[in-house]
């Protein structure tokens, strides 16, 4: 079975992105899921494949776990408006979970976590070089 929101992740991030990502720890560096608006269209088309993500991994449960927690404990007593406000932080903060353990996994699978930035701006430049070739001999009509 594949999770459809790890393959937008994979497909958005590149590996200089993912690198900022795990190593970073900024809200700046999710540069692709910024706008709420876009935050919260990611979660209302992958919530369930976010959530069985984030039950399923035994040392992001904890951080999830604690999240839940300590939105349930924001929460108390809170008008509407504010307990809304605070949801849309909660949301953020469980994509941003999410992505950031999708961009460790691939990380971790491409040897990208001790590599340098340069290391891997060099490897991503190789990527997009090869892929930028097969794009003109395309348009070449195939000829080498």
């Amino acid at each position: 079975m594949t999770n459809k929101a790890v393959e937008e992740i994979m497909g958005a991030y590149t590996p200089v992105e993912v690198k900022r990502i795990i190593h970073d720890h900024s809200n700046d560096a999710f540069v692709h899921h910024q706008d709420t608006k876009d935050i919260m269209s990611f979660y209302k088309e992958h919530n369930s494949d976010v959530h069985h993500w984030l039950l399923d991994d035994a040392t992001t449960f904890e951080y999830y776990a604690d999240i839940q927690q300590a939105y349930n404990k924001a929460q108390r007593g809170l008008e509407e408006e504010d307990r809304f406000a605070l949801q849309t932080y909660f949301i953020r903060d469980v994509i941003y979970l999410f992505i950031a353990t999708v961009c460790y996994d691939l990380a971790q699978s491409h040897d990208l976590i001790h590599k340098t930035y340069k290391e891997v701006e060099d490897w991503q430049l190789s990527i997009d070089l090869e892929h930028r070739k097969k794009q003109l001999q395309v348009i070449d009509g195939g000829k080498s």
